[in-house]
């Protein structure tokens, strides 16, 4: 899949991500992480699960700008700061944020984990005469779990969301 930027217009066809590998690659190097090892197809993955993650964690305040044919959430409508300025187009901190998401699953770390319906399986026994099988699943989830990132949640002020997602306690 390429890698589509969104605009501040919302108005870019099936945009799936913020940033680009450019300013990817300059911002992860500004905090230690070196990714030239990798070539912009390899690292255009982790910027489309950033962002799918980035508008997949929290439930935020205001409307899509053009609503649902806008593929990303941001930019927004009835969107606005804690002094009650209107923010346009994409605000830096969901970018930086998008960032730090994929800087994760650039390393490695799968943000959002899907689980089966029974769960994960955690431990398979086997005897073999006569016959004898055990399977063992950790609790099914609703959906995949969603994990904390400190780093990259803290970069959403509060009065951009809701409310925070949280399907394991629902």
């Amino acid at each position: 899949m390429a890698l589509i930027i969104q605009d501040d217009t919302g108005l870019i066809a099936g945009a799936n991500s913020y940033n680009d590998v450019a300013t990817f690659r300059t911002y992860a190097l500004d905090r230690g992480y070196d990714f030239s090892s990798k070539t912009d197809d390899e690292l255009s993955p982790s910027l489309i699960k950033g962002w799918e993650y980035t508008d997949s964690r929290f439930n935020y305040k205001g409307s899509r700008l053009n609503g649902r044919t806008q593929t990303t959430e941001f930019p927004r409508t009835n969107f606005y700061d804690c002094e009650g300025n209107a923010i346009e187009g994409i605000p830096f901190e969901t970018k930086e944020a998008h960032l730090e998401y994929s800087i994760r699953e650039a390393n490695g770390v799968t943000l959002q984990d899907d689980t089966t319906q029974e769960g994960n399986l955690t431990k398979i026994k086997k005897k073999i005469g006569p016959l004898e099988k055990e399977f063992e699943y950790s609790p099914a989830l609703s959906g995949g779990e969603i994990k904390n990132y400190p780093t990259a949640d803290n970069k959403i002020p509060s009065y951009f969301i809701c409310e925070v997602k949280d399907i394991n306690h629902a």
